[in-house]
């Protein structure tokens, strides 16, 4: 989802629908090959089984987790952003994409990661822009890292964002054979690593406009196609936004895209020979909130929660070719929030009207037959990964030494969540390195209860050592689990250029299960 995007006038002026799929009104000497065209996406739905459900999540925690699968969904969508990653090149911070990818396993959720906000050594646009790397290199050993992370762990992965705005790239005007560039380049990046990793070529924004903001995403696509793009990628995303109208109207000669925007981008497809690619719908919604800039797309609650359900039952009757549908989105909004207005939630965290019309039209797992994996005990529970290091503190130093966690001066807690299958009956053990801890009282806690004692001081040296400390059962429970560790600042702040005294870094933080 990026700001503006309905804005000019739809090329056609009147609608023809054959097999109410939506055909645009063409000339005879055309009529022909368009029904020919359209005879994939209008083929009989009887055969066709559900598709499957999904949210687009912003930042969730483990409560909007628990929404998530209780809403009926099977599927989570969430950006992975590239500059908070690697917001320093080399230095992964995986802290974040681990813990989610570990509750979405535990609530029998699949991820779908879209791959995009570049970091700023990688560019020099500026980062309230989404721009793509001067190097494309770079962005394909990117991908490689994540794919390799997480492989066999997450569903698929979205090549970039709406790269049909200009907004999505860089501020400059759109391209559609950069970015197929781009896309071949995180392609063959995922598929190096992961031959059966499934990639998506990303959703476009609907809009009509032609200009050095925006292009029209049908159009858009159609260049995509004519660079080559179709080898590039398995699935094609699609952010069908109708901006305040209803799902079934028809289109015209109005301000906005409809709904059925997304039949066009499919007959894309088909003229040039992609019949046998889904369509993944990673963003649908519509907002009871809009921006000033478009007062005319607002709905209210009502029709909101309405329009969701009307909207899968068209996918359902009309739409065989899509896939998966994804509800943009499940965040609990904030002032000024230009995303708020699509949330599921309302600004307590409460699901409004929409999420249960959602949860209703879609039905349950159960019910389509597509069952919750059971997550398998554990006997090593992962807190923070071997090759992620935090850096607690008030110092910026040079490398080791990585960035203060958080980009905060002084950062001086970090707290990580884990879950768990069954804690059992037995004590665990916490093994815990760390690397020049020097003040006294740096404390460690698990779901707020102090492990004794304190940890320990270390002496200057960069050198890694173990910490070890017992974790009674008692302490841990089935599901979300929360570790926090506070350092404290009792020493002045003196740096020397061999050492520092006041800050230390910590990795590879897990829980071993004690024999019963």
């Amino acid at each position: 989802m990026s700001g503006v995007k309905g804005q000019g006038i739809e090329a056609g002026s009147r609608i023809l629908h054959i097999a109410n799929c939506g055909l645009r009104f063409v000339p005879p000497i055309l009529f022909l090959l368009a029904v020919a065209t359209l005879a994939v996406a209008c083929r009989s739905t009887e055969a066709k089984t559900s598709p499957r459900f999904a949210v687009h999540t912003l930042r969730p925690d483990n409560t909007m987790l628990v929404q998530a699968r209780d809403s009926g969904v099977d599927t989570m969508v969430q950006v992975f952003p590239w500059r908070e990653i690697e917001p320093t090149r080399d230095q992964f911070h995986w802290e974040v994409t681990d813990q989610l990818v570990a509750g979405a396993e535990y609530y029998g959720l699949n991820v779908i990661a879209r791959l995009d906000q570049h970091p700023a050594w990688a560019s020099e646009v500026a980062l309230s822009l989404n721009a793509p790397p001067e190097n494309l290199d770079d962005y394909g050993r990117f991908v490689e890292r994540v794919v390799a992370r997480y492989r066999g762990r997450i569903h698929a992965y979205i090549i970039w964002n709406e790269p049909n705005l200009a907004i999505e790239w860089g501020g400059a005007p759109p391209d559609p054979i950069a970015f197929t560039e781009l896309l071949q380049v995180g392609y063959e990046a995922a598929k190096a690593v992961d031959p059966d990793a499934l990639v998506i070529a990303p959703g476009l924004a609907p809009t009509n406009s032609n200009d050095t903001q925006a292009m029209d995403e049908r159009l858009f696509l159609a260049e995509m196609y004519r660079a080559g793009a179709s080898a590039y990628f398995d699935v094609l995303a699609a952010h069908p936004y109708s901006f305040g109208q209803p799902p079934g109207a028809l289109a015209g000669d109005k301000e906005h895209p409809t709904f059925n925007r997304l039949a066009e981008l499919r007959n894309v497809m088909v003229e040039h020979g992609d019949a046998d690619k889904p369509i993944w719908i990673t963003e649908m919604g519509w907002t009871i909130d809009p921006p000033p800039e478009q007062p005319d797309i607002d709905v209210n609650l009502e029709q909101q929660a309405a329009y969701l359900a009307d909207a899968l039952d068209l996918i359902r009757r009309e739409w065989p070719w899509v896939e998966l549908i994804t509800v943009w989105n499940l965040s609990i909004p904030t002032a000024g929030d230009p995303f708020g207005g699509y949330s599921l939630l309302d600004a307590r965290g409460q699901p409004r009207p929409a999420y249960h019309a959602w949860q209703q039209a879609i039905g349950s797992r159960a019910e389509r037959n597509s069952p919750v994996p059971q997550p398998q005990p554990q006997n090593v529970v992962q807190i923070l990964g071997k090759n992620v290091v935090i850096h607690l503190g008030d110092s910026d130093e040079r490398p080791p030494w990585w960035p203060l966690f958080g980009g905060r001066k002084p950062s001086l807690t970090w707290t990580g969540g884990f879950y768990l299958v069954n804690p059992g009956s037995a004590d665990w053990t916490l093994l815990l390195e760390f690397m020049q801890l020097n003040e006294i009282g740096t404390a460690v806690t698990i779901n707020g209860v102090s492990l004794s004692p304190d940890l320990p001081q270390q002496d200057y040296t960069r050198r890694w050592l173990t910490m070890r400390r017992t974790v009674p059962a008692s302490l841990l429970h089935p599901g979300y689990n929360e570790f926090t560790i506070t350092s404290v600042r009792l020493l002045p702040d003196t740096q020397h250029r061999n050492f520092v005294w006041d800050d230390f870094q910590m990795k590879n933080i897990r829980l071993v299960r004690s024999p019963d």
